[in-house]
């Protein structure tokens, strides 16, 4: 009976020489996909580390100053998805709705105009698509203003009663502090 001889590699030596010669293959062979590419920038991507707690009260702060950053994760940038939602109360939302409109500015009659000036409901579209809240916690917030209204005896919509003549932005502020204080 004839010994057959086995041939035994050591991993430890010829694993990493073996990835190399695949890599290079690779590289010469076809350019790197699409999602390696995607991977290589968002892992190089820098981004500036959330600030917790109100740094300034100067109006030169973003709106949002003192609440994190939508962010998403690694996969979800790779995928192209937005990111995911800060969770905000409605109290919260409220608040940033004020700052938002502080910021850019009121308008009547439209949702928003070329200035970026906004209504009651353009700020809640604003403030919920740049990821603070949800839906719900937006229609939570629209009921608080509601009944805020309610308490002060105007028993009509909010967008209604934003658009009525002589309405004016401290007006708006001052409704949307009494609903974030309800």
């Amino acid at each position: 009976m004839a010994a057959t001889a086995t041939l035994e590699l050591d991993p430890d030596l010829y694993g990493p020489l073996l990835v190399r010669e695949v890599e290079a293959y690779l590289k010469a062979v076809a350019p790197a996909p699409v999602w390696k590419t995607r991977l290589r920038q968002a892992i190089t991507e820098t981004r500036a580390a959330p600030r917790f707690g109100r740094s300034s009260t100067t109006s030169t702060e973003p709106w949002w100053d003192g609440y994190p950053q939508p962010a998403t994760t690694l996969l979800g940038r790779l995928r192209g998805r937005a990111p995911a939602a800060v969770q905000v109360t409605v109290r919260q939302h409220l608040q940033l709705m004020d700052r938002y409109i502080r910021q850019h500015g009121w308008t009547q009659g439209q949702l928003w105009d070329e200035t970026g000036a906004v209504c009651v409901l353009g700020a809640h579209i604003r403030v919920l698509a740049a990821g603070y809240g949800t839906p719900a916690t937006a229609w939570q917030a629209r009921l608080a203003l509601g009944n805020a209204l309610g308490y002060q005896g105007q028993g009509i919509p909010v967008d209604t009663w934003n658009d009525l003549p002589g309405r004016t932005q401290a007006d708006i502020h001052h409704l949307l502090r009494t609903a974030a204080t309800n």
